[in-house]
Parts: C-alpha cells; structure tokens; sequence
C-alpha cells in the first residue's frame, strides 16, 4: 500500500491536511457522486430527444446536413463520457495498488455501475494514498455536473450561500472542512458531514473563519 504524505494539502479544494490527499468533506462529496451517477446514467435515458432550437433562432440556407435525431450533449455523456471516465479512473487505481486491470463486461449501464461502486469501495485508500484523488473528485463532479444540467438543471437561487467550511474537529485533531451552505428557511446550519450545528449567532464568525474550534468540538460532542 502506498503510505500516506503528512504536511499536505487537499488536492481539490487545497485545505491544509495532517496527511493523505482528500479532506474529509470532499470525500464525503465524492462518495456521494459515485452512488449518484448510475442513477443519472440511467435518468439521461429520458432526455436522448432532439434539444428544441430557441424561439428566433434562424438556421443558415448554407446549412447541408440536418440536426442529429438525439440529444448530442446526453449521447455524449450515456454512450462514453460516464462510463469511460469511471472506467479509466477505476483502472489508474487498480494499476496504482498493484491489483492488474479489471474486466470490463456487460452492457454501459452495467459498466458504469461497476466502476463506480469500485471506486467506492476504494474511497479510504484513495483519499490517504493516491496522489490523483483530487483529479479524481474533480473530474466525476464536473461530470456529475454535466448530467445534472440536463436531467435537473438547478436554480440559482436553491443552491445556498456559502459561509465557509466547518471548524470542527474529529477525535484524532483532524479538522472537518466541509463546505457549510445557508439556505432560505434554514434556522440554523448543521454539517452533512459531521453533523456540528451552527446557530445564527455563528454565522458571521464561520464566514470571516473566526470561529472558535474549541465551542465547535463542544456543539458536535453534544
């Protein structure tokens, strides 16, 4: 097994790390990633119809060759970018732990499923020891992000204001970092990751990242 780095930064979001190359938060964000994409594999099915040209918009008499009868955006992500993404980066992992390539059966849905549960399984060993997690977190969300544009292309105004990252502490002196968001509504904001809640009182604190760790090692031990 490849040991782990110490005096190290997170590869995605660059947060300071005692050791390994993803921060808790993103980890927990990638995690999350992998169990989601062959669901919007399978959700891109729906969209594969043509995209509607915008009212207005005049096609040039110059043009020869007639629109493509599918979605060109959802053909690209069902019928190689997701599967062929998850496949190459399942392949650097298994190449890197010394385990040889793994089989790549069955039809794209089933590929797509078995490289990411994969992945998943090896989302500890990837977030302390391998070099590429960050490439790695950041390419599956920018194709995540892709899919979601099309199947659930989100407004503005629901994504939240970010009030910076959580303080908290685990039991081994490692800070939590993950990203803390405001939506309208919220009473109070409570960490997806290790569920430390912030009332209002905290929030201009959290924002300027004045908060004080030791008040939030309390509210999540509470």
């Amino acid at each position: 097994m490849t040991p782990g780095r110490t005096g190290a930064s997170c590869g995605l979001c660059e947060r300071d790390l005692q050791d390994g190359y993803l921060c808790p938060g993103d980890t927990l964000a990638l995690a999350e990633r992998l169990e989601r994409l062959p669901k919007l594999y399978v959700a891109l099915g729906a969209f594969l119809a043509p995209a509607v040209r915008p009212a207005g918009e005049r096609v040039s008499s110059g043009q020869a060759e007639p629109p493509l009868p599918v979605n060109e955006a959802v053909l690209d992500l069902r019928y190689g970018g997701i599967a062929l993404v998850l496949e190459g980066w399942r392949s650097d992992v298994q190449d890197v732990r010394g385990w040889g390539q793994p089989a790549i059966e069955g039809g794209i849905e089933r590929r797509v499923l078995a490289a990411a549960r994969s992945l998943g399984m090896s989302l500890e060993w990837i977030a302390s020891s391998y070099p590429a997690a960050g490439d790695l977190a950041r390419e599956v969300r920018e194709m995540e992000g892709a899919a979601l544009s099309i199947v659930d292309p989100e407004d503005p105004r629901d994504r939240g204001t970010r009030l910076g990252n959580c303080p908290a502490q685990f039991e081994d002196g490692v800070i939590c970092g993950a990203v803390l968001r405001h939506r309208r509504g919220e009473a109070s904001i409570t960490c997806r990751w290790c569920n430390t809640v912030y009332p209002p009182e905290s929030w201009l604190a959290l924002a300027a990242g004045a908060w004080d760790d030791q008040d939030a090692e309390e509210r999540q031990a509470s």
